[in-house]
């Protein structure tokens, strides 16, 4: 200014200063907040981290998470938009100090975030504590099983399985430990056709054979080593050997039932090959001194060689064995003497009968025709099946004679057995002989000189 020349009146007034540089700053931040708003934003299923768990442990207690509390279904964070679109949901974090636990079980939870902690105006979380179940400790050691599922490929059964480990000890909260009642691995057989050898999981049940949840509980082990051999089958036929003789007066009628009649077994390829049928002894099944149809009952697993199985689970092993026996009864035939017949008649020489004894006091010697009798016994189904008609009375001439010399006269007399033609196990009680008279053939010598 010039001198003397007076200032404006504005800038002599400090009140108008003051509120010309409130009014700069207000136009600032409304231009800092047009450009860069505050916003929000959501992240879903936030975890959070349990912080100072020993002072719970330490004390031999344990705690469970209830409810999944230990995650934050929704954290709400405002801030700048610049702020905001540079934070992910890594930068988010959650933390409640376990040292802080309440008589309720609850933590509260802590919220901030890893990078512009200090810009951030607000972050708030859908729940602020965490609920714990905090309980005594308990250790329980339990035998591990086995058990399998499903069912091998058709001709296959399962075999021995065996488990790499026989015991399982597990910590958690009493409540939880106290119901465990058992540890099983279950092995899959679905389908094999060999061995099966893999890792499963341990399971826990409780005394109704409901799973157990294990996440709040920890194990020695977790999975386990099953290995299940895998058997091909066969199927083969039982044969029974019957020793002894019945009481006298009976016999065996040849009807042996077994049942089962066949038997499915399991082993080695190598072993089963070699198997065409399961042998019960003759020392098992006697028969001395029987005067009626007799019954066993064998435990046939004691016949089957070394590392051979029954494969059918619902066979007990056990089979029925029933040998029939019938009383010997006799039967008295009558034929005539002419219809024995006679064979072999050695070459130049007629035969003839000239007499005949049946041992029942019928006899003819004056070469004519008389009746015989024969006693036959045997089991009736047997006797059934003989008449006269069909035990073909024969006598054979050339086993009567022997050993002649055929070079001589062989003329004369020879006694000799009439053979009968009787079905097996049916025997002549009686011998009917006769007499066979051989005589030379007349040659034609007359010649005229």
């Amino acid at each position: 200014t010039m001198k003397g020349q007076k200032r404006p009146g504005i800038l002599n007034n400090i009140g108008l200063r003051i509120g010309a540089f409130i009014a700069a700053v207000i136009i600032w931040f409304l231009v800092t907040d047009i450009n860069d708003p505050v916003t929000k934003v959501q992240f879903d299923n936030i975890s959070v981290k349990l912080l100072n768990t020993s002072t719970i442990t330490d004390a031999g207690q344990v705690y469970t998470v209830l409810d999944g509390t230990d995650t934050i279904p929704v954290v709400t964070v405002m801030a700048s938009r610049s702020i905001i679109d540079s934070l992910d949901k890594d930068n988010i974090v959650a933390t409640a100090d376990a040292s802080d636990i309440t008589s309720l079980g609850t933590v509260d939870i802590t919220l901030t975030t890893n990078k512009y902690s200090g810009k951030i105006e607000s972050i708030k979380g859908s729940i602020d504590t965490v609920r714990l179940s905090v309980e005594k400790k308990k250790t329980t050691q339990l035998a591990l099983r086995y058990t399998t599922s499903g069912t091998p490929a058709d001709g296959y059964v399962l075999g021995d399985v065996t488990i790499d480990q026989n015991q399982v000890r597990v910590s958690g909260p009493e409540s939880i430990v106290s119901k465990i009642a058992k540890a099983e691995a279950n092995v899959d057989v679905s389908g094999a056709a060999a061995t099966v050898t893999t890792n499963v999981d341990v399971k826990l049940y409780d005394s109704d054979g409901k799973a157990i949840d294990a996440t709040s509980l920890t194990m020695n082990i977790s999975t386990v080593k099953v290995s299940a051999v895998i058997l091909p089958t066969k199927n083969v036929p039982i044969q029974v050997s019957i020793g002894g003789t019945p009481a006298e007066g009976y016999a065996l009628n040849g009807k042996v039932t077994v049942t089962p009649a066949t038997v499915t077994i399991a082993g080695r390829s190598s072993v089963l090959n070699s198997i065409e049928s399961i042998v019960i002894s003759s020392d098992s099944i006697d028969v001395t001194g029987a005067a009626e149809t007799r019954t066993w009952t064998i435990d046939i697993t004691g016949y089957l060689p070394e590392n051979v199985t029954i494969s059918d689970d619902s066979f007990d092993g056990n089979i029925s064995i029933v040998a029939e026996i019938e009383q010997i009864e006799k039967e008295t035939l009558d034929f005539d003497s002419d219809s024995i017949a006679v064979t072999n008649v050695p070459d130049g020489y007629d035969a003839a009968i000239t007499s005949v004894s049946d041992g029942l006091g019928n006899t003819g010697s004056d070469g004519s025709a008389v009746k015989l009798s024969v006693d036959i016994v045997g089991l009736k189904a047997s006797l059934d099946t003989v008449s006269a008609s069909n035990i073909a009375p024969t006598l054979d001439v050339a086993s009567i004679i022997g050993d002649v010399d055929t070079t001589k006269d062989i003329s004369g007399s020879y006694n000799g057995e009439v053979a009968l033609t009787l079905p097996d196990k049916v025997t002549a009680d009686n011998t009917v002989r006769a007499v066979i008279t051989l005589t030379a053939k007349k040659s034609d010598t007359d010649t005229t000189e």
